[in-house]
């Protein structure tokens, strides 16, 4: 319901006052995403149990939730500067996050490079 409302309020003022409505709509969006970080807690609880239960080095798990934090922080930036009108800025945070989500997960190609490389040269 919040989504809708900014957004509707956010139409109806973009034409009088583009600043106020994209401040709604900035507004709007970290509501929404506090919102949503409560529920991450279950997420990585969930995961950690699945982690615990397989055997999986706790470090994958890292990484992994590193990685995710990136892409959605990366995803909300980006779609802001979207809206702001910026679309090259937003492709140079999609960019930037891609990267920085690769080199969060060199330890991982690592281990998966070695473990490929030890079944090919026994």
């Amino acid at each position: 319901m919040l989504a809708v409302t900014a957004a509707v309020l956010a139409l109806t003022l973009r034409a009088k006052n583009g600043e106020i409505a994209l401040v709604l709509t900035i507004a709007a969006s970290v509501l929404l995403l506090l919102q949503v970080i409560g529920s991450a807690s279950q997420v990585v609880s969930s995961v950690q149990n699945i982690v615990a239960v397989s055997g999986i080095d706790t470090g994958y798990l890292a990484i992994l939730l590193k990685v995710i934090g990136v892409c959605l922080l990366t995803e909300f930036t980006a779609n802001t500067c979207r809206d702001a009108g910026s679309s090259a800025l937003a492709a140079n945070v999609t960019l930037a996050g891609k990267l920085t989500a690769s080199v969060l997960a060199l330890p991982l190609y690592r281990d998966v490079l070695n473990a490929v490389l030890q079944v090919i040269n026994p």
